[in-house]
């Protein structure tokens, strides 16, 4: 008969199992507040309801996350990473490319894509966010949280669109750029009304699917004529 293992405290696979514990812990907090925060928004949200959401006590959630503030900028903070790096490859891959330098539309498409993708891809929580993001963007007393972590990789696009003319007026530019960000966003979050008033019939499954990805061209459509008008007539 095979003794049983002791376990010790230092033992190197009990702490990987308490790590992993904790990280699941740590990612149940996260995706309840997100869905809640996507909901309700953040001065509609206790930490008690969080803790519920999640199934966790009170302490759970304060050890994992700290305040309600840091909470939402954790959430706002986590999926950027991934956002940044689709960007930033996508637009590498038209600059290293030989022939011809990006066009106006390339660049929009590499932008708005992994944003797109990722929110067509069928994980509920990426469908939160969305609605978390195009629910704060209005709302000025956040810009000071998102501005580091969107701002950078927007800035190297802004600067890839100037160097399609130096003659560009940068306000102008970076004013349409925004614009068109918002109508990302805003499709992203829901297209029920598109739906609604091109008299089709709403399908509520599909408004956090894949259709999201048919839209992809008309908006890159969109933003490259607000781009031209604005900037370069």
């Amino acid at each position: 008969m095979t003794p049983p293992r002791i376990v010790r405290e230092n033992d190197p696979a009990r702490e990987d199992r308490r790590l992993l514990r904790g990280e699941a812990t740590r990612e149940k907090v996260l995706d309840a507040a997100e869905r809640l925060f996507s909901e309700h928004g953040f001065d509609g949200v206790s930490i008690r309801q969080i803790a519920n959401e999640a199934g966790v006590t009170l302490g759970v959630v304060g050890f994992h996350s700290g305040s309600k503030l840091d909470l939402f900028r954790t959430i706002l903070e986590r999926r950027v990473a991934t956002l940044s790096a689709a960007r930033r490859a996508a637009l590498a891959e038209l600059r290293n490319r030989s022939g011809r330098p990006p066009n106006l539309y390339e660049l929009m498409h590499a932008y708005v894509s992994p944003y797109l993708e990722a929110a067509a891809g069928g994980d509920p929580q990426w469908r939160a966010y969305a609605k978390l993001i195009a629910r704060i963007v209005d709302d000025e007393r956040w810009y000071p949280y998102v501005r580091d972590l969107y701002d950078p990789v927007a800035r190297e696009y802004l600067e890839a669109i100037q160097s399609l003319d130096a003659s560009i007026d940068r306000a102008r530019l970076a004013t349409a750029f925004v614009l068109s960000v918002a109508s990302m966003l805003s499709l992203v979050a829901s297209r029920s009304r598109i739906v609604t008033l091109s008299q089709e019939k709403v399908d509520e499954g599909a408004q956090g699917g894949s259709d999201l990805l048919a839209y992809r061209d008309l908006l890159v459509a969109f933003c490259v004529g607000g781009i031209e008008r604005a900037v370069f007539d």
